[in-house]
C-alpha cells in the first residue's frame, strides 16, 4: 500500500498555535519545533494513504489562518512508506531521481537547487556507487556523506522508519501544491521500484518526465497537466 508522510515547515506562528490550528479542524497532526533558524514550527502528519492525502490541503488552510507564512528557509518534505521496495527498488529510484535533477529541478524554486539543507545535484559516478552500496543492503546516506540527511533524496529515515524522505520542495502553504507534488514523488518511485529507467530528454526536460510518468501510469494526467504549468511558471 502506497504511504506518506507529510512536514510542513512554517513561519510567523508558534508551535501552540499552530498545534491549536491542526486540532480545530480535527486533524491528528503534531507540531514541533525544527530547529532550523526560520522556521517556528513545523507540522507533521500521521502516516496518509491516497485516500486521506488530501489531509494536506486541510492543514494549510488550517495554518493559513492562523497567521503562518513561509520564506526561503522553510521547505515541504514528504516521506514515503519504502519496506515494500526492495534493495534494488530503492538504489533504481535513486538512479531516476539524481540523474533526472535538471527535470525535476524545474518543479521547485531556484533558492531550493543551491541550498546545502537539500544536496540535489551528484555525479553520475556518485549515484551509481550510491546505488550499487544500496543493491548490496546499506541503505542510508553514507557512501555519500556519513551521517548526513542533508540531501533532496534522503535515505537516511530508511532505517528509522523504513521511509525515503523527498526534502527538495520549497516551503508551501498552498493545498495544490501539497498534493501534487506527493503525487509526483510517489509516481517517480513507483515508476522507479517497478524497474521504470530514465534516459535521454527525460533527464533534462521536465514535460517529458511528466509524459512519461503519465504514460505508465504512475501519475495522474491532470497532476502532469498542472506540473507542468507550475514549472513554466517557475520559470517564469
Amino acid at each position: 500500500m502506497k504511504t506518506y508522510g507529510i512536514e510542513l515547515e512554517t513561519s510567523s506562528i508558534s508551535i501552540r498555535t499552530a498545534q491549536s490550528a491542526l486540532d480545530a479542524v480535527g486533524l491528528n497532526w503534531q507540531c514541533k519545533p525544527d530547529g532550523t533558524m526560520g522556521v517556528d514550527a513545523e507540522a507533521v502528519s500521521p502516516i496518509l494513504t491516497d485516500e486521506c492525502l488530501n489531509e494536506g490541503v486541510t492543514a494549510a488552510r488550517a495554518l493559513l489562518r492562523a497567521g503562518a507564512t513561509v520564506n526561503r528557509k522553510t521547505g515541504y518534505h514528504v516521506h514515503l512508506g519504502a519496506d515494500h521496495y526492495g534493495n534494488d527498488g530503492i538504489a533504481a529510484l535513486v538512479r531516476n531521481w539524481y540523474n533526472a535533477s535538471t527535470a525535476i529541478g524545474a518543479l521547485v524554486a531556484p533558492s531550493r537547487l543551491n541550498n546545502s539543507f537539500t544536496v540535489h545535484t551528484l555525479n553520475l559516478s556518485t549515484v551509481d556507487g550510491w546505488a550499487e552500496s544500496i543493491r548490496n543492503g546499506v541503505i542510508n546516506n553514507n557512501f555519500v556523506s556519513q551521517n548526513n540527511r542533508y540531501f533532496s533524496l534522503n535515505l537516511n529515515s530508511y532505517a528509522k522508519h523504513g521511509t525515503v524522505e523527498f526534502r527538495l520542495h520549497h516551503g508551501t502553504l498552498n493545498g495544490k501544491k501539497i498534493q501534487a507534488w506527493a503525487e509526483f514523488v510517489q509516481a517517480i518511485a513507483q515508476f522507479s521500484t517497478a524497474g521504470g529507467i530514465l534516459t535521454d530528454n527525460r533527464l533534462n526536460d521536465v514535460n517529458a518526465l511528466l509524459d512519461t510518468l503519465a504514460q505508465h501510469d504512475a501519475l495522474k494526467g491532470d497532476t502532469a497537466s498542472y506540473l507542468k504549468q507550475r514549472a513554466v511558471e517557475l520559470s517564469a
